[in-house]
């Protein structure tokens, strides 16, 4: 036995690699060597033997592996703690519980009505302690530590229910199940979209402390008391209008459970129902009419027009509000109904509409004669900013006789995708100097930057013909693309007219003479622009009724919308929705895709029209 523990002794080491001694052990280490020299006298411990410079030491090889591993902290202590994990997860038994307190996976519960088969929405799921509510298809998902769990799941007039689940290390292949027992009412609701006729999906349906979420089909079960023949409820959905309803109680289908939601939204308009022309504004169903301006009476019927921006967040109002000789200009911002004047003075103001959240339009100083310079100019003022910009102005001047004089006009003026495009057009009277103030086609950004003259046509005038003007007029025929007429009058050459066709920031010309059936088209389309310019939408003339069409951003690819039809475009409202106007005085909407349009509200049409204005709504 005393062989035995000594031998056992011997065989424990210190941090060094040594071996530990027994107290006889250690006197035994003073015995002489057979030179008569001790050991401790001629190997002193300093720390400097071959086991600390790395040469061998004639030690075991199971020392110098410790030794190795000392020495090799970083790589060995990582492999150590990843072999070990490999062992404990090789047993069956060890592998969750260990995976389980470092590792989480996310965990899905789908819940089912027993009796229905149908998913319970809005049902709390817990998970060891970790809550989530089922979504509109029964499922609730929640981050959970891998291994055995418990899933308890509960919901008002519900039975709650308890399971024993297993949080895989893996993906999970299916969603872990759990039915739940109705203790109330379960009554089937649908839920439509009022404008397309369309489901609606995850509508929240809340009534009686409860919620209920519509599925893919529009379709919910609402469980509620069974002593109840009717609840009230609130339908609430992403995008769509809330609303009251009531639900009858019923064990199946009924017509009376099935509801309309309408999206989300208001349309501004002209209304002179009240007597006076007033801006109003409504839901897209017209429910909720509300004046946002009162008229105050002095309005000129025939010249109060009201332009709304792309995405409706901004309009522009041209009104004769204080009864004035010249109307004002008036910014209306729809996120908060808050007006401020644009622009006003001793002018007149000619709309030409917004390019995005820039409203651009023309000013005629009244006061100020043809002769004189910068009578017309051209005007964008940024929504956003309040900034107001000139763009462009015209030139004037009086001969040095005295007698004579020439002018600019700024004449139409279209906006494009991405620039303002217009026209000046010069004139003389008595003066032979026009031939040095050429007719322009003119670009420019919005903001007023990059301006830039496309082509100049001078005139030849002499002096006994007493008048002279070179006249640029343009026509829009398709999206962003303009043809361009240049009219001479006075000119020695003769009539010598021109046609030209602008698209891409490019002008070339339309061979022969300036051909009527193109110029003088009556019937070019307005195509209006969807708020991200990514479609059209516009209306052609067949046997003698409108039919619609919706196109991409040139007008292209079109998808007949209505046939035969009595309306006319009007705008977007959104990318989802179009506007169209009947018998000039109701306005309606449908879905982008096609549908009964559904009328919104009776409206004061503005007298002035707007051909080939594609960025608002067309007020043809």
């Amino acid at each position: 036995m005393a062989e035995d523990t000594e031998h056992a002794e011997t065989e424990l080491q210190d941090g060094r690699g040594r071996e530990h001694h027994s107290p006889e052990h250690a006197s035994a280490k003073h015995e002489r060597t057979p030179g008569g020299t001790s050991l401790s006298d001629s190997e002193p411990e300093t720390g400097d033997g071959p086991e600390e410079t790395g040469q061998s030491s004639g030690l075991p090889p199971h020392h110098k592996a410790w030794n190795w591993v000392k020495s090799h902290k970083k790589v060995s202590i990582p492999v150590a703690v990843v072999l070990l994990l490999a062992v404990l997860a090789a047993v069956p038994f060890t592998r969750y519980a260990l995976a389980g307190t470092v590792l989480r996976k996310n965990f899905s519960v789908e819940v089912i009505d027993s009796q229905t088969k149908k998913p319970v929405t809005s049902a709390t799921v817990t998970v060891e302690g970790k809550t989530a509510t089922t979504n509109n298809k029964g499922v609730a998902t929640i981050r959970a530590n891998v291994g055995n769990a418990s899933v308890t799941v509960s919901k008002k007039y519900y039975t709650s229910s308890k399971k024993g689940v297993l949080v895989p290390i893996g993906k999970q292949k299916q969603s872990a199940q759990v039915t739940l027992v109705a203790t109330g009412r379960q009554v089937p609701v649908a839920i439509t979209n009022k404008v397309s006729g369309q489901p609606v999906s995850n509508v929240t349906i809340s009534t009686q402390g409860v919620e209920a979420k519509t599925d893919a089909e529009g379709e919910a079960t609402v469980v509620v008391p069974a002593n109840k023949t009717s609840v009230e409820a609130t339908l609430k959905g992403n995008g769509y209008n809330n609303q009251k309803v009531t639900i009858k109680v019923t064990a199946g289908i009924d017509p009376a459970n099935k509801f309309q939601v309408t999206p989300s939204g208001k349309l501004y308009f002209l209304s002179n129902k009240s007597g006076t022309i007033d801006v109003v504004k409504t839901n897209l169903d017209g429910t909720a009419r509300e004046t946002v301006l009162g008229g105050t009476g002095k309005e000129d019927k025939y010249n109060t027009v009201l332009l709304a921006s792309q995405d409706w967040q901004y309009l522009a109002l041209l009104s004769k509000r204080d009864g004035g000789d010249n109307a004002k200009l008036f910014l209306i911002n729809t996120s908060n109904d808050a007006v401020t004047t644009m622009d006003e003075g001793d002018a007149t103001f000619n709309l030409v509409g917004w390019s995005s959240h820039r409203f651009i339009y023309t000013v005629t100083r009244t006061s100020y004669p043809q002769s004189q310079a910068n009578r017309q100019i051209l005007k964008s003022f940024d929504a956003s900013s309040g900034k107001l910009t000139s763009i462009d102005q015209t030139a004037a001047a009086k001969s040095t006789s005295g007698y004579g004089y020439y002018y600019e006009t700024i004449g139409n003026v279209y906006i494009n995708t991405d620039r303002i495009v217009y026209t000046k057009s010069v004139s003389a009277n008595s003066d032979s100097s026009i031939k040095d103030h050429p007719g322009t086609l003119n670009t420019a950004q919005p903001d007023g930057s990059n301006r830039q003259t496309v082509k100049s046509w001078s005139g030849n005038f002499p002096e006994i013909v007493g008048y002279g003007n070179v006249t640029v007029n343009s026509r829009s025929y398709a999206p962003n693309e303009i043809y361009i007429g240049v009219f001479y009058d006075g000119t020695t050459g003769g009539n010598d007219d021109k046609l030209y066709e602008f698209e891409d920031n490019s002008l070339k010309p339309v061979s022969g003479k300036l051909a009527s059936n193109l110029y003088d088209e009556s019937d070019y389309p307005t195509y209006l622009f969807s708020p991200s310019d990514s479609k059209t939408f516009w209306s052609e003339p067949r046997d003698g009724k409108n039919t619609l069409f919706v196109g991409d951003s040139e007008g292209k690819n079109q998808k007949e919308v209505a046939s035969l039809s009595e309306y006319q475009t009007y705008g977007w409202y959104t990318e989802k929705y179009l506007l169209v106007s009947k018998n000039g005085s109701e306005l309606y909407i449908l879905p982008v895709g096609g549908a009964a349009p559904l009328k919104i509200t009776d409206y004061y049409k503005p007298n002035t029209s707007f051909t080939g204005y594609g960025k608002g709504y067309g007020g043809l």
